[in-house]
């Protein structure tokens, strides 16, 4: 034995020293102790066979305490090949990661050329071609939809029941059946897409990936959500291309785009930029509300971890609102998941409380939140505006008006509730009861504001038609005097018999020989008819003074002089139902009008006097 390894065999601890072999005596001292260890197992076996009773429990010990000492030994050895396995499974996920890295750089670079970015066909082509690896990277995998390589867990909403094992293998073969059905969902008769959701057989069911199942860099997950988000504006839900290649989902192209878009937003909720999501969906699937409501399930999702979603189930409304304030930011996405929490519980009186989380919750949010009850979106509407000062009411009305195309929508909701009854302002031929527009409106202020703002030709003569359906008349004349439809406005007040509605400063005095003349036939032609029943209480004396000759008769007076009136009434045929009154009204407006120029007369006199004076 040499002197090296005699000082080794009397170290108190050893060093390992990589660039040394291994002694001689050590690699046959192994050899020898694996060799008696194999013996001595081989003979108590054997033994064991053989031997007393007593014996045989004294080997049976020893096979025990050997037993417990292998079974540390498997679970080491296990616990390092479970984790070689997850070094080596951890390969495929970046190489995945890095296919989907060099695509998104790609795509990225395709929407930086404006011929692409410009261009919806090549636009959405390079998307789609995106997409398809997007599908391929995250795609769902197992019965429940967990990917078998996801690092991290995949949120699950509480409806979801995990499959058995025989349903699970089960699952293939099934996937035609699946398929079909799936594509029967737009055949169904009296059921829209939406209500056909719930039961559509695919790999997803009501799973949201709320969360990432792979870690991801801040760049790459940045780019993933612009183009992600893109897509869903875009409405490039699936990765089918055009004939000349690439991926193709026969399945998906059956599918409607309604339940594309659910899917779509099941599947990459994850990665999508939240609030230009919620504003794609209410522009793009106004009409499609399960998209919505898919969506606010996913929010409620993410909303689940806060304590304070939960917490607010046994609150009052104002505490519940003081929870709200403390723990969501006034901008942040989820405070829709909230919001549709209190609605659920305390209604009308929730909505009127959102008003002071506007404009992180807007008009928009409220009329998807509560499209089943359209009076209390008005009583929310009515109740933002007139939260500001009143001077301001027509601009903050205007500046809420996104899009455009709201307007007419509003009014039509607004003229439709708390309204008087349309038998109170429209006869049995269409034309205004006598003083209908003296009744109350419940949103009289809202309407008039909605139609006082500026607007297109086109948009003013549908909303004139709205007015004029409902009984609406204030509105209605006030849309006349815009649109310059003066000779329909003349008939409607005459049939609305308030002699008040041609006074001040409202713009109905005829301007024109002709006009006067069409009311003065107008008159005559009504007289000439039974008097309508009025719909006020008590006498014509106590309420509205009526249009009638005499009357239209003194205004004509006043605004042609006395002279011209007569002529024009006996030209008309109406001179001989005036009365004393119109006589005496006549002859002082005479003594009056010379009065006047007389005055005036005596003006000029001392003007011209004092200017010669002043030349002399």
């Amino acid at each position: 034995m040499s002197e090296t390894d005699k000082s080794e065999a009397f170290l108190p601890f050893s060093i390992p020293l990589p660039f040394r072999s291994p002694s001689p005596l050590v690699s046959l001292q192994a050899v020898k102790e694996s060799v008696s260890c194999f013996v001595r197992k081989t003979t108590e076996k054997i033994g064991t066979l053989h031997a007393s009773p007593e014996l045989k429990e004294t080997f049976e010990s020893k096979d025990v305490d050997q037993a417990h000492e292998e079974e540390a030994n498997a679970v080491t050895c296990h616990l390092e090949e479970d984790a070689e396995e997850k070094e080596i499974s951890q390969l495929p996920e970046e190489d995945r990661l890095q296919e989907l890295r060099a695509e998104t750089a790609e795509a990225m670079t395709k929407l930086l050329d404006p011929l692409v970015l410009f261009e919806p066909k090549s636009l959405r082509t390079a998307l789609q071609k995106w997409l398809s690896q997007l599908e391929k990277t995250f795609a769902l995998k197992g019965p429940a939809g967990i990917s078998s390589s996801s690092s991290l867990p995949v949120k699950l909403s509480p409806d979801v029941h995990l499959l058995s094992e025989s349903e699970e293998r089960g699952l293939d073969e099934d996937s035609e059946e699946e398929k079909r059905n799936s594509l029967g969902i737009e055949e169904t008769g009296g059921h829209t897409a939406c209500e056909s959701v719930s039961s559509l057989s695919e790999p997803l069911g009501d799973i949201f990936r709320v969360y990432s199942p792979y870690t991801i860099s801040n760049s790459l997950e940045k780019d993933l959500s612009e183009l992600t988000t893109l897509c869903l504006e875009l409405s490039v839900l699936t990765s089918v291309v055009d004939s000349t290649g690439g991926h193709v989902d026969c399945a998906s192209q059956q599918l409607s785009p309604e339940v594309l878009a659910c899917r779509f937003l099941k599947k990459y909720f994850f990665l999508l930029d939240l609030k230009r999501a919620r504003e794609s969906i209410k522009i793009s699937y106004t009409n499609s509300p399960c998209v919505w409501d898919t969506f606010v399930e996913g929010l409620k999702e993410m909303a689940s971890s806060n304590p304070a979603y939960t917490e607010m189930e046994d609150r009052d409304l104002p505490t519940a609102l003081q929870l709200l304030d403390d723990s969501v930011l006034s901008d942040s996405p989820l405070l829709i998941a909230f919001a549709t929490r209190l609605y659920d519980r305390f209604g009308e009186s929730a909505l009127r409380a959102f008003i002071k989380f506007y404009p992180s919750i807007s008009p928009s949010d409220i009329a998807q939140l509560c499209r089943h009850h359209p009076a209390q979106f008005l009583a929310y509407l009515d109740s933002l505006v007139k939260s500001r000062p009143e001077d301001q009411w027509p601009s903050f009305l205007e500046f809420l008006l996104q899009p455009e195309s709201l307007r007419l929508d509003w009014l039509l909701l607004a003229v439709s509730h708390d309204a008087p009854p349309s038998t109170s302002t429209v006869d049995d031929e269409g034309h205004p009861r006598p003083h209908s527009h003296l009744l109350s409106w419940g949103y009289s202020q809202l309407i008039l504001l909605l139609i006082k703002l500026p607007a297109d030709f086109t948009t003013k003569e549908k909303m004139t038609d709205i007015c004029k359906s409902y009984g609406f008349w204030p509105g209605y004349l006030t849309l006349c005097l815009e649109l310059e439809r003066r000779r329909e406005a003349f008939t409607n007040i005459v049939h609305l018999n308030d002699l008040s509605l041609m006074g001040g400063d409202k713009g109905w005095i005829p301007e024109t020989l002709e006009e006067w003349k069409l009311l003065l036939h107008l008159l005559q032609n009504r007289s000439t008819k039974p008097a309508p029943q009025e719909p006020l209480n008590g006498s014509l004396s106590e309420g509205p003074a009526p249009i009638n000759v005499g009357n239209v008769a003194l205004l004509l007076a006043k605004a042609l002089g006395p002279d011209q009136a007569w002529a024009l009434l006996q030209e008309c045929g109406l001179a001989l139902e005036l009365s004393a009154k119109f006589t005496r009204t006549c002859d002082i407006l005479r003594i009056a009008e010379r009065r006047q120029r007389a005055l005036i007369q005596g003006m000029l006199e001392k003007c011209d006097r004092f200017l010669w004076s002043q030349q002399a």
